[in-house]
């Protein structure tokens, strides 16, 4: 390694220049300034003004008599004797500090003061005004952010406890008696959100995003409706009659719907009422078929046929025209009826003008009704949304028949009663009339057509089959 040269530079310029520290003339400066704004140089001040003896005696100590100047005798104490406190505020120590002085300290501001009443003052003054203001206005919005902000992450923080603890997905390992997650809250302080995010993310501890129906029910119906009490093995006489009506009116309404629609159905024909048209139908088909019968017809009738010996069967038509006096009379009728038609309209309309109070009546009385079409509308909506059973898929939902046994199978054991229904198809329609699945039907079992051919090979044997 060679020694590092200087760069050339000439002498006649600044850059050559010595540089020299001027701190140790500056510190002295500063000093003298400081003893002339003080009471002027300690150097030229007497010794009285620099120094004086303190011949105060220490604070809470009485002055000697002339007798114990001359000779004091030792003070015995006793031991149980507390000291005087000092006065902390009349220290020596801080009266020294106190300003001593005959030079007035330095004016803050010495520039003249201003004059109020001038329009440069006056601009001066709605300028501070106007800035102070932006400044409390840059403030309150930069609180707000920050409240904002603090009430989000604590938003999203309860928000991950109410998800941990609602939804079934997730595991429920957390503290009975303290809801909160303090180890993610702490670490969230500690490194900030962001980090917080990132760090969630890399060890997958992050609060998943699920959707909000899996923790909705789609309806309020139980899942286990309570039977009635005339399904139960030993029932009274009542309930099991209302259980049996109830059936009855099942069975009534199914077939009430039945007969709706096979009356709206086309009735089908008997056969006395087909008859006629069958006749018709082969007279139409064989139109044309035999043509020997139209040959053979005598030339008489070919002329009767196209209307030369034909007479007319309808009225005589004749034109019966009106005199003077008939249009002048029929004039004056038509005249008569459209005023007696406007008069008619005038006394209806005076009728509704002289009824008004009984028309604001009805009014009031339709509107009031309306509302309450209106609101029966709405509570039904809100019925058939909470316990209803919607419509999914092809099918729609229909009830499954009434578990009952009738009064001869009724024997009051349980040993020997007739069972009815099945658990299974009960916990199936539940799931389709609570809107879990959509409403199925049982599908019928298909035969697939089997199709069967015969192999080249086998055809080809016959009776002059030759082996190759």
């Amino acid at each position: 390694m060679g020694r590092k040269t200087a760069k050339h530079v000439p002498r006649n310029q600044k850059k050559y220049w010595r540089k020299i520290s001027t701190q140790d003339i500056e510190d002295r400066l500063e000093d003298v300034r400081v003893q002339e704004m003080t009471g002027g140089r300690r150097a030229d001040q007497p010794d009285h003004v620099l120094y004086h003896i303190d011949n105060e005696l220490p604070l809470g100590a009485k002055s000697p008599s002339a007798e114990e100047t001359e000779y004091t005798a030792p003070i015995l104490r006793s031991t149980g004797k507390k000291r005087q406190q000092l006065d902390l505020n009349n220290l020596n120590t801080y009266k020294i500090l106190q300003p001593h002085s005959s030079v007035l300290p330095p004016a803050v501001d010495a520039r003249p003061t201003k004059n109020p009443s001038s329009k440069r003052t006056k601009r001066l003054i709605e300028t501070q005004e106007i800035v102070e203001t932006r400044r409390a206005a840059t403030k309150k919005y930069q609180t707000a952010i920050k409240q904002r902000s603090e009430a989000f992450e604590k938003t999203a923080l309860d928000k991950a406890g109410k998800i941990e603890l609602d939804d079934p997905h997730v595991s429920q390992g957390y503290d009975l008696w303290n809801m909160r997650d303090e180890k993610k809250e702490k670490v969230r302080s500690a490194v900030g959100s962001d980090m917080a995010s990132y760090m969630e993310q890399i060890y997958q501890t992050y609060d998943w995003k699920v959707p909000k129906h899996i923790t909705k029910k789609p309806t309020k119906l139980p899942a286990i409706e309570t039977p009635l009490p005339g399904t139960s093995y030993n029932p009274t006489f009542d309930d099991h009659q209302g259980l049996l009506q109830k059936a009855v009116e099942v069975e009534l309404e199914k077939e009430r719907k039945e007969l709706k629609l096979l009356r709206n159905l086309p009735k089908p024909l008997t056969q006395s009422a087909a008859e006629p048209i069958k006749q018709s139908y082969l007279k139409e088909m064989s139109a044309g078929i035999f043509d020997d019968d139209i040959e053979n017809e005598p030339a008489n009738d070919k002329n009767s046929f196209f209307g030369l010996n034909s007479v007319s069967i309808g009225k005589p038509v004749t034109v019966d025209t009106k005199t003077v006096a008939q249009r002048n009379k029929e004039k004056l009728r038509k005249i008569k009826d459209a005023e007696a038609k406007a008069a008619k309209e005038k006394r209806i309309q005076d009728n509704k003008f002289f009824r008004l109070k009984s028309i604001r009546k009805e009014i009031t009385k339709e509107s009031l009704e309306q509302q309450a079409r209106d609101k029966k509308r709405k509570i039904e909506y809100e019925n058939r949304e909470k316990f209803g059973t919607k419509k999914f898929g092809r099918y729609k939902f229909e009830d499954a028949d009434l578990d009952l046994n009738l009064s001869e199978d009724i024997t009051g054991n349980l040993r020997t009663m007739k069972a009815e229904g099945n658990l299974l198809h009960d916990r199936f329609k539940s799931l389709q009339k609570r809107n879990i699945i959509e409403s199925r039907i049982r599908a019928k079992p298909t035969k697939t057509k089997v199709k069967r051919y015969e192999k080249r090979s086998v055809r080809e044997v016959g009776e002059k089959y030759q082996p190759k």
